[in-house]
């Protein structure tokens, strides 16, 4: 069981985090700010810090000082998938980053691996104008297709996604047919990223698995 502050100025966001970690047998504190702290919770007794990636960085930077001094880890929350690198550099300790919209199973990988030490899960991210994808820092060329059909995958991680869906997304397709353009590109897209990454569903299509 871990003690965990939560630093989310959005109420809706920073309870669903906080009753999610709670029913996973966390201690959990929620803070609006970086001065929200309680003696109940001295910084040198928490173990993770959760963090919206919104807040402004003069406000963040003496709590990064006291959480980096004692080793200390930080999860950031962003919308922005391309801050990823960026936000790492802004703490110098262990830290991880959490991309909206994610899945509980997502959180709950992140928090594990960061209070835990095991394997992190892996990041992706997308440059669309050099049409490149990033996965743990790998750079990885992309035709506009596989481009295309890895956003469509990337907008809802870890959960099955239909051929149908895909197409239309991808594609702009609105029927099936007899097409079996995703299943082509798929495996394309798997020989480029790695087998792993992208999983097949029995009877409905694929999912990205990034927990």
């Amino acid at each position: 069981m871990a003690t965990i502050l939560i630093f989310e100025p959005n109420e809706q966001i920073a309870h669903k985090l906080c009753d999610f970690l709670k029913r996973e047998k966390h201690n959990v504190k929620l803070c609006g700010d970086q001065n929200d702290f309680s003696t109940e919770f001295p910084l040198d007794e928490v173990p993770l810090i959760l963090l919206d990636a919104s807040m402004k960085w003069i406000n963040c930077r003496p709590l990064f000082e006291q959480a980096a001094a004692i080793g200390c880890p930080v999860l950031f929350i962003t919308n922005d998938r391309r801050m990823s690198t960026h936000l790492r550099a802004l703490y110098n300790g262990h830290s991880d980053v959490l991309v909206h919209p994610f899945s509980l199973k997502a959180l709950n990988a992140k928090v594990q691996a960061l209070i835990g030490g095991n394997a992190a899960p892996c990041e992706i991210s997308v440059n669309e104008a050099e049409r490149v994808a990033l996965l743990d820092g790998r750079r990885i060329e992309l035709t506009a297709q596989e481009l295309a059909l890895l956003l469509a995958l990337m907008e809802k991680p870890d959960i099955p996604v239909s051929r149908e869906q895909l197409l239309r997304k991808a594609w702009g397709y609105q029927s099936m047919g007899e097409t079996r353009t995703v299943d082509v590109h798929v495996q394309r897209l798997r020989k480029k990223l790695g087998g792993e990454y992208i999983e097949t569903v029995y009877k409905c299509g694929y999912r990205l698995k990034l927990a």
